[in-house]
């Protein structure tokens, strides 16, 4: 009995210097015992674990990021762990436009909605998805400096038409394996002179806080994102692409193909003839 309540003792209640402790989203209990083990917070692994399991907090530890010390107690550093952390993660998808992004951070209390869309007027496309480790305190210009810089880091240079294109294969494709055949199909319409006709830039267009990618689209409404109305590319990128579209983008897949369409269930069916590609409508999009 004593041993056991040596090991609920900090290991060392004299030294606070703070460490940071990094929950990951899924992160099971045992890999973050073992993290408290390797940065000496806690005195055993068995215990630690015993501890949870007989508390019932084995499936409680909440992800993100924590300032612990050596002169907590194991209960001390369990409380902690289950009562909240000081950062959180948070999950961006690829081909969010910045209204959406903005909805993500909402409930961060120092985060404005209305800054960050003046902030990121210009910065549509630059916007990185990804997963990130988001302080609870951040404001508006901390989220765009992140995902900006992050942008920066893993895409680098890239040319404003290329990262309107990687936008439009990113809103229009959900399979990788088709988005650079897609990809090549939209550069060859606009090597052509062929109207792009993307619903996706209708919809971003038409988008609102009620449904930001509307299915109900008139490709007669006048904007100039309507690629049914306006030859060549929309003015600015539609959407926040991942790596895969840019990808696609600068890699594009030489085709016969001259029109694609997605059915109900998002498969891309592909045509080389607009009488195959009518075809196709009738086959996957028709009641």
């Amino acid at each position: 009995m004593y041993w056991w309540k040596i090991q609920l003792t900090p290991v060392n209640i004299t030294n606070k210097s703070e460490q940071t402790l990094v929950i990951a989203n899924n992160e099971s209990a045992n890999l973050v015992l073992q993290k408290l083990v390797n940065q000496r917070l806690i005195r055993s692994y068995w215990v630690a674990k015993l501890y949870l399991q007989g508390q019932g907090l084995d499936q409680s530890l909440r992800p993100g990021s924590y300032s612990l010390s050596q002169s907590l107690s194991l209960s001390e550093i369990f409380e902690t762990l289950t009562s909240g952390p000081k950062d959180i993660w948070v999950t961006i998808p690829e081909g969010y436009r910045r209204e959406q992004i903005a909805q993500k951070f909402a409930n961060f209390e120092q985060f404005d909605s209305r800054e960050f869309i003046v902030l990121t007027a210009s910065s549509e496309g630059r916007l990185f998805p990804d997963t990130y480790l988001v302080p609870l305190h951040a404001n508006a210009k901390d989220v765009v400096s992140m995902m900006s810089k992050n942008f920066g880091n893993r895409i680098g240079e890239i040319s404003d038409e290329n990262l309107i294109l990687a936008s439009l294969v990113e809103r229009e494709v959900r399979e990788n394996t088709d988005r650079k055949i897609v990809a090549g199909i939209i550069l060859k319409r606009l090597k052509a002179s062929w109207p792009l006709q993307i619903d996706a830039t209708i919809q971003y267009a038409l988008g609102n806080k009620n449904d930001w990618w509307p299915k109900n689209i008139d490709t007669e409404f006048e904007s100039k994102y309507n690629t049914y109305l306006n030859s060549g590319l929309p003015p600015t990128p539609i959407a926040n692409p991942g790596i895969e579209s840019i990808n696609a983008v600068l890699k594009p897949t030489e085709s016969e193909y001259w029109y694609y369409l997605n059915d109900t269930k998002g498969v891309t069916h592909f045509a080389k003839t607009l009488a195959e590609h009518n075809l196709n409508v009738d086959k996957y999009l028709s009641d």
